[in-house]
C-alpha cells in the first residue's frame, strides 16, 4: 500500500512538474507574441511619422513651386504688353521686370505677409495656415486607414515627386539667379547695347521648357 502511494506521490509531481514546464513555455510565447506585436506597431508609428513628414515637405515645395511659376508667368505677360512700347519706354519696362523678378526670387515668399502686402497679406497667410492644418487632419485619416504596406508605397511615391518637384524649382531659381547676373554685366552698356541684352535675358528665363 506504501509503494502504491509512493508511486501515486511521485506520478502527482511529474505531473506538476511538466504542466509547470508547460505554462513556462506557454509565457514565453505570449512575451514573444507581445514583443513582435508592439515591435509591429512601433514599425508602422515610424513609417506614418515619415509619410506626415513627407508630406509636409512636398506640399511646401509645391506652394514654391507654384509662386516660382507666377513669377515667370508675370514676367512673360509683362514682357509680351511692353511690346507695343517705344524703344525708350520698353527699356525702362525691361529693367523694371528684370528687377521685380530677382526681387521676388530673394524675398521670402511665405514671408511677405503684413509688412509687403497690409492685411490682405495677412489674411492670405492665415488660410494658408488653416489649410495646412485641415490638410494634415485629412492626412492623418488617411493614413490610419492604411496598411504598413501601404504607407511604404504612400511613401516612396511621394519621396519621388518631392525630388521632382525640387528639381523644377532649382531650375527656375536658377534662371532667375542668371537673370539677375546678367542684369548686373549689361550695367557696363550703353543703352542700345543694354537695350538687346535685357530683351535676351527675359527672353532666356520666359522661354525655357524646363521653366514651365
Amino acid at each position: 500500500m506504501d509503494t502504491l502511494g509512493g508511486y501515486i506521490t511521485q506520478l502527482k509531481a511529474s505531473v506538476l512538474e511538466r504542466l509547470s514546464g508547460l505554462h513556462q513555455k506557454v509565457g514565453d510565447s505570449s512575451k514573444e507574441f507581445w514583443k513582435d506585436d508592439e515591435e509591429g506597431a512601433s514599425a508602422t508609428d515610424e513609417v506614418r511619422k515619415e509619410n506626415e513628414a513627407l508630406s509636409t515637405e512636398l506640399e511646401a515645395a509645391q506652394r514654391e513651386h507654384k509662386k516660382l511659376r507666377q513669377v515667370v508667368e508675370q514676367l512673360s505677360r509683362d514682357y509680351e504688353e511692353a511690346k507695343d512700347l517705344d524703344p525708350l519706354r520698353r527699356y525702362t519696362r525691361l529693367k523694371g521686370m528684370a528687377k521685380r523678378t530677382v526681387l521676388h526670387l530673394r524675398l521670402d515668399p511665405d514671408k511677405l505677409g503684413a509688412s509687403a502686402q497690409g492685411i490682405v497679406g495677412l489674411a492670405q497667410g492665415c488660410k494658408e495656415y488653416a489649410c495646412q492644418v485641415e490638410g494634415q487632419k485629412r492626412r492623418e485619416e488617411r493614413c490610419s486607414k492604411m496598411t504598413r504596406q501601404d504607407v511604404h508605397a504612400d511613401n516612396a511615391r511621394k519621396t519621388e515627386q518631392l525630388r521632382e518637384v525640387k528639381r523644377k524649382n532649382s531650375i527656375i531659381r536658377d534662371l532667375i539667379q542668371q537673370l539677375e547676373s546678367s542684369y548686373d554685366h549689361s550695367k557696363r552698356y550703353l543703352l542700345p547695347r543694354r537695350y538687346r541684352l535685357l530683351k535676351d535675358m527675359i527672353k532666356n528665363v520666359i522661354q525655357d521648357d524646363l521653366s514651365r
